[in-house]
């Protein structure tokens, strides 16, 4: 009886040691499960440096959860990304313009996301009213707010200071005509810098502010009107005829001009000004000037989405929900906006004082009321971009085509293209 004492004391010895083993390695394995969401945007401007910082703090406040980004140019972006979710090899989150959702969204490819509005894990009424407008796709809201922006004319203080030229910016299109061509003097300098290909769009401002239309959201080609080809042939003869901006630029080039003091002005966003900032430039931002018969600017944002297969797994959907949350936090987005320079994507921190001090940021949020955004709601807009807009300006300014030949084609090819 002492030996089976002694027995039973041994087993249970034995017991409690594997159960203590298990548990060790249980709870091992829960300490290293993590759920990895994949993101790919295309960051890789001056805001760049705070969008690693925002996610190194979600991730470090979130050990179970891993946001692992590709950053890439989103020409290269989008040359991948259709074909990466076809063949289920597709980031688990992308960002891009609102613009591009329709696409992406008719395509089957991501996953609709009311839920996390109507959770109320995103308050919908904080956010800036149009980008829950422009996330929607058939009534249904396919992504979450990342940036939003708007353009705003920056000028180089100097060059009108030496132009004598007043101090202040122009207000009107015939006041911005007079300063552009005072101010050009190819090739050492010129007035404007304004891209037509590979760029956040500049010429369809100018095409707003006559009361001009490229495609309405309800289907409406308004690129061949006789507002649109007004603005076309004011704009032809400041750019093309008078030599106001090199021709055929990319974005990146007209960026680049400005900041190595080739042009006096750009219209561009936010993201721009540490780059400026840093190159050392004696510049300032003022609103858009006024066209005849609005005063108008591009409103433009990024959002996030989720692939389908992402949104099926509980996991990661939970995880990315998460990140969504913080992202759009009133403490992420102040850090954001001054880390970026972009207005913040909550309309309650218009007027958080941290948000006011910035010298850019307050700029930039007050030109909202002025925003118009490009191309909302259509599935085709990568072709209208591609295929009909940039070609038709392009043969506009590089002599192919006259305005009025060049627009009434490419109504033709958009009314073909939408039907």
């Amino acid at each position: 009886r002492q030996r089976l004492r002694g027995g039973d004391t041994v087993r249970k010895h034995l017991v409690v040691w594997m159960t203590i083993g298990l548990l060790a390695i249980v709870g091992t394995g829960f300490a290293a499960a993590k759920t990895t969401l994949t993101f790919w945007n295309g960051f890789t401007g001056p805001d760049r440096p705070v969008l690693e910082q925002l996610v190194a703090e979600f991730n470090e406040a979130n050990p179970d959860i891993e946001i692992k980004m590709d950053i890439q140019p989103w020409d290269t972006l989008f040359q991948k990304l259709m074909t990466a979710y076809v063949v289920g090899k597709g980031p688990d989150i992308a960002a891009f313009a609102t613009e591009n959702i329709p696409q992406y969204a008719s395509a089957g490819v991501l996953a609709p996301l009311d839920d996390i509005y109507e959770s109320g894990q995103l308050d919908p009424t904080v956010l800036v009213p149009a980008i829950l407008e422009n996330v929607k796709y058939e009534d249904k809201s396919y992504a979450v707010p990342m940036n939003f922006a708007t353009l705003l004319l920056y000028y180089n203080k100097d060059h009108f200071a030496k132009a004598g030229l007043p101090t202040d910016p122009p207000k009107t299109w015939d006041e911005f005509k007079e300063y552009i061509l005072t101010l050009t003097n190819p090739p050492e300098r010129y007035g404007l810098a304004i891209a037509a290909r590979e760029t956040i769009p500049m010429w369809p401002i100018l095409i707003w502010g006559n009361g001009g239309e490229i495609l309405t959201r309800d289907g409406q080609v308004l690129i061949d009107s006789p507002e649109t080809k007004e603005a076309m042939h004011f704009w032809t003869e400041i750019v093309r005829d008078k030599k106001a901006s090199p021709i055929g630029l990319t974005g990146a080039e007209a960026d680049k001009l400005f900041q190595t003091g080739k042009a006096s002005m750009e219209m561009v966003g936010p993201w721009m000004t540490s780059g400026f900032t840093a190159a050392g430039l004696n510049y300032d931002v003022a609103p858009v000037p006024a066209g005849p018969k609005r005063q108008v600017t591009l409103g433009t944002s990024v959002a996030m989405v989720i692939s389908k297969p992402a949104a099926a797994d509980t996991q990661k959907k939970a995880a990315a929900y998460k990140f969504f949350e913080f992202w759009n936090s009133r403490e992420a987005q102040v850090k954001w906006a001054l880390g970026s320079g972009f207005p913040p994507t909550r309309t309650d921190l218009l007027d958080d004082p941290r948000i006011m001090e910035d010298p850019w940021v307050s700029k930039f949020a007050a030109a909202a009321d002025q925003a118009h955004f490009y191309l909302q709601g259509t599935d085709k807009f990568r072709a209208i971009e591609t295929d009909v807009l940039v070609p038709a300006i392009e043969a506009i300014l590089l002599g192919r085509q006259d305005v009025d030949t060049a627009l009434d084609d490419a109504g033709a090819q958009l009314r073909a293209l939408i039907k």
